[in-house]
């Protein structure tokens, strides 16, 4: 067995054959033939394909990648890790606006570092999915990754820009 392979258990090696053999067979079908819960078919199917269980009962490891993964060459980035700067700048930059002093500016800046707090997650939500729509081999965390930049706000956003910069 290679090293990006995993062992399945019994159960599980089971539960890809009935699958195999029995294409019809529902979940509580498969569950009631092999002796197992519906919802471990249901986790187990929903993991791997039968026709890619081998002979010594293994499959290729999730935990190395995805499968369905396209090259990071590949992956259009479109506009979002530029978004994601282009909100931070704001950020900062009605941060600035607060301390220079007249009231108009410090307003200004409370508004657009509020509005840009506000649009970080988003954008980094968008660039997320735009991710998992691609297939891209780095998939971040779709709920993670916007809500660390709503509460940690640029912080969350840059550390979320630095993951995503060194995976692709």
């Amino acid at each position: 067995m290679s090293a990006e392979r995993k062992k399945l258990t019994a159960t599980q090696q089971a539960i890809l054959h009935k699958a195999e053999k029995n294409p019809e067979w529902s979940n509580t079908q498969i569950a009631n033939a092999v002796g197992c819960s519906d919802s471990h078919v249901s986790k187990t199917l929903n993991k791997w394909e039968p026709d890619e269980l081998d002979e010594d009962g293994s499959v290729p490891d999730p935990s190395l990648g995805y499968a369905d993964a396209i090259p990071s060459e590949e992956v259009d980035s479109g506009i979002y890790p530029l978004t994601i700067v282009g909100v931070s700048v704001a950020w900062l930059a009605g941060l600035g606006l607060i301390f220079i002093g007249y009231d108009t500016a410090a307003l200004l800046g409370l508004f657009v570092m509020f509005g840009s707090w506000l649009a970080l997650p988003v954008v980094v939500a968008l660039d997320t999915i735009s991710l998992h729509n691609q297939k891209a081999p780095f998939r971040p965390n779709r709920i993670l990754w916007p809500g660390l930049a709503l509460v940690l706000g640029v912080v969350g956003g840059f550390a979320y820009f630095a993951t995503r910069i060194s995976n692709l």
